[in-house]
């Protein structure tokens, strides 16, 4: 009778190790997935920048580089700023 008990807590232990797997198997799938989307999108985002350096800079490029991060204008340009919502 002892041995049945024990090895029926053993089943029930065993039942709820493998159920607690199970949910930690597919957290760790899901994990996966959203990790290997996350590395196709890196690795086309630098099949882009290759690209880009193969082709080089335009003249274009840096002149928008310098508009819209350095704040640079043209000669001769008016550059006029909103500060109504300041």
């Amino acid at each position: 009778m002892l041995v049945k008990i024990a090895a029926l807590i053993f089943l029930l232990y065993a039942a709820v190790k493998i159920v607690g797997l199970q949910s930690q198997i597919a957290e760790k799938k899901d994990q996966l997935n959203s990790l290997n989307m996350r590395v196709e999108e890196y690795e086309a985002s630098n099949e882009a920048m290759k690209e880009d350096l193969k082709s080089g800079i335009s003249d274009e490029d840096i002149s928008e580089i310098a508009r819209t991060e350095l704040g640079y204008a043209e000669p001769g340009e008016r550059v006029f700023v909103d500060t109504s919502s300041r």
